[in-house]
């Protein structure tokens, strides 16, 4: 296992999680768990295998290049914390509950296994010794925890994630741009019915009717052009 090792650097590292976690990361910084995301993410790889999943506790860790892994794990802590299923939280939904975590000098915290190291991803598919079978190429992790932490959430998680372009796209907000921009196009003198019109048309739209209508109205905007 010669990727367990340590770097040499003192970049910053990343980690997602929900808000629900924010008085005690606050107080004593980030813990060492085997926790949801990596549980419903690998055990049912190991119980098909018929390997037993049980991996050393540690703590998970992203630099900036991989940021949107932070992203998922996010969004995954959220949709526990509200009891919905992937893909149901909302951007609103992630700025208010979602939190990221930025360990200063994490580099220098957490071992790294490289992203060009090549073989297999997890235990159960033959590294029987492995002690981090949830450890992927690329991934940061540390049997120790980590601390002092910055904490971001609300506006200034969101100006960030933005500025490292991962943060999700909210197709709901751009339809109802869009389609009240071609539709007032249309007719300008009927702009405050056509506002209250789509706007309540889009709302009552489900997930797959806002992907679908979005295409379309990306098409018909590019007419407008």
């Amino acid at each position: 296992m010669n990727w367990y090792k340590k770097i040499a650097s003192s970049r910053a590292l990343y980690h997602g999680t929900s808000i629900d976690n924010y008085d005690s990361i606050k107080n004593i910084g980030l813990i060492p768990m085997t926790g949801n995301f990596v549980s419903d993410s690998y055990s049912g790889d190991y119980e098909a295998a018929e390997v037993e999943f049980d991996p050393t506790d540690i703590t998970y860790a992203t630099d900036k290049n991989s940021l949107q892994k932070a992203v998922n794990a996010m969004q995954y802590a959220v949709m526990k914390m509200l009891n919905k299923e992937w893909g149901e939280v909302t951007s609103d939904e992630l700025k208010s509950y979602g939190m990221l975590v930025i360990i200063k000098e994490g580099e220098d915290q957490f071992e790294h296994r490289p992203e060009e190291e090549e073989g297999p991803w997890g235990d159960w598919q033959g590294e029987t010794d492995n002690r981090y079978p949830a450890v992927e190429p690329g991934d940061y992790f540390s049997e120790y925890g980590a601390g002092p932490v910055e904490i971001l959430i609300g506006n200034k998680m969101v100006s960030f994630l933005k500025r490292n372009g991962v943060w999700p796209v909210n197709y709901r907000e751009e339809l109802l741009t869009m389609a009240i921009r071609y539709h007032i196009k249309e007719n300008t003198e009927k702009k405050d019915n056509i506002i209250k019109e789509v706007t309540e048309k889009i709302n009552n739209m489900n997930d797959q009717e806002i992907n679908q209508t979005y295409k379309l109205y990306s098409e018909k905007i590019n007419e407008l052009v």
